[in-house]
């Protein structure tokens, strides 16, 4: 063998290592990398928050860094560093794997003990693999400029939807870029309500979508929006269980039940109730015991669920919306929230003041419907809780601006359109 064919075969030996290096370093890299970032307040954002996040492989390594400054993605420079408190393999069944998306692993990691109205900033990382950096907002103790934005039904999006990653969910992703447009233009947004149902089902191949969309939410300085999830009929399959997690007991009890109350500093708090199990068990019995104290030591007292007690599209004498009437709306009637958002309808609604079946101007305005996605519905304005309201067929979601004496509310369309307002004065 000639030396210069030698010198040849020898050059392309090395180049095949470096190559082989670089693909390997590569997939490690798509494997590791941290996606689906999220933060999930529960009972006192204040000082607590849960940050989530996805990878593709499963990783020993999985930290979350921290700190009150932002440190440029570097990690080494922030204060603090937190291990996922838990990580697993997501359940995948075999319509998942048909879809195409691809196996991964769910991670969660819980802030304790946090500066209320502070802004975090963080970075993930898995196995050597680094995210880059993020910040959100602790809810404050002092509520003078205060915002929420409410809405549900996520869902496929689109006029024909069809299941997964095949059809784009243009609905959606429009409508968490609207979001994310709304937390630049009033940074005193501290979190949206969820009004549950995030994908067609809650298993993998409709989950993995919704996350991706998701991220279409975070400002493009890098700010995430906090979310208050509650459970709807979409979302009962492991997989919510696995990817909505609250941690292990919430104001002491199983958060495994999805039902909890939530203090947004000293003033405002929200009750999260779970429509998808027993109304008038162990549920039933909490509400009645926890609406009144809320009642009595908040200034502003909201409600999040699912499925409507006064539903603007579907049969209001159906035993799923009945019984949340039977159970809920006479506690509701004796201690007065002062908003009830409902979803599950697919419209925009907003009743006129409801109290003891009948509209009152003392009573309690209901808005929903669902509105962040899913396909929509025509509202029936001749039902008596609909007439003296408000109701159409758009996307949208509420913001709901709390003030000292009163709170506006304000239906935003996906075009940002106000389509509705109305301020409820205390």
């Amino acid at each position: 063998m000639n030396k210069r064919l030698s010198g040849f075969l020898v050059f392309w030996a090395i180049a095949g290592l470096f190559s082989c290096e670089y693909v390997n370093d590569k997939h490690h890299q798509q494997l590791n990398q941290p996606i689906h970032l999220r933060v999930i307040w529960t009972e006192d954002p204040t000082e607590h928050s849960i940050v989530s996040w996805t990878t593709l492989s499963r990783s020993s390594r999985n930290i979350l860094y921290y700190d009150t400054v932002s440190r440029g993605a570097l990690p080494a420079r922030y204060a603090f560093e937190l291990p996922a408190a838990r990580s697993g393999k997501i359940t995948i069944k075999p319509m998942d794997y048909e879809e195409g998306v691809p196996e991964a692993y769910y991670h969660h990691a819980e802030l304790r003990g946090l500066l209320p109205g502070t802004t975090y900033y963080f970075m993930i990382e898995n196995n050597g693999v680094f995210s880059g950096e993020y910040h959100f907002i602790t809810a404050p103790t002092e509520t003078e400029s205060f915002r929420l934005l409410a809405g549900g039904d996520s869902r496929l999006g689109g006029e024909k939807p069809r299941y997964a990653g095949r059809t784009p969910h243009v609905v959606r992703q429009n409508m968490k870029k609207r979001i994310a447009g709304l937390v630049e233009q009033y940074p005193d947004i501290y979190a949206l309500v969820h009004g549950a149902d995030y994908g067609t089902t809650a298993d993998w191949r409709h989950l993995y979508w919704y996350f991706e969309d998701l991220q279409l939410a975070t400002t493009s300085e890098g700010r995430i929006l906090p979310m208050v999830v509650s459970m709807g009929n979409h979302d009962t399959a492991l997989g919510f269980f696995e990817n909505f997690y609250l941690g292990d007991e919430i104001n002491g009890k199983t958060a495994f039940n999805y039902f909890y109350s939530t203090n947004f500093g000293s003033e405002i708090a929200l009750l999260t109730l779970n429509t998808e199990i027993s109304l008038g068990g162990m549920q039933y019995h909490w509400l009645k015991d926890e609406l009144p104290l809320i009642r009595r030591d908040n200034r502003w007292v909201l409600v999040n669920y699912h499925k409507p007690a006064f539903p603007a599209v579907k049969d209001p004498d159906d035993y799923r919306f009945a019984r949340v009437r039977e159970y809920w709306v006479p506690i509701f009637d004796q201690h007065r929230p002062d908003l009830v958002i409902e979803s599950d309808g697919h419209c925009l609604k907003r009743t006129p003041p409801i109290l003891n079946g009948q509209t009152d101007p003392d009573g309690i305005v209901y808005i929903g419907e669902g509105g962040l996605g899913a396909p929509l519905r025509e509202p029936d304005m001749l039902r008596w809780f609909m007439q003296g309201g408000f109701g159409a067929k758009e996307y949208h979601v509420w913001m709901i601006d709390i003030g000292t004496d009163r709170i506006h509310l304000s239906a935003i369309g996906m075009d940002g359109v106000v389509l509705d307002e109305y301020t409820i004065s205390k």
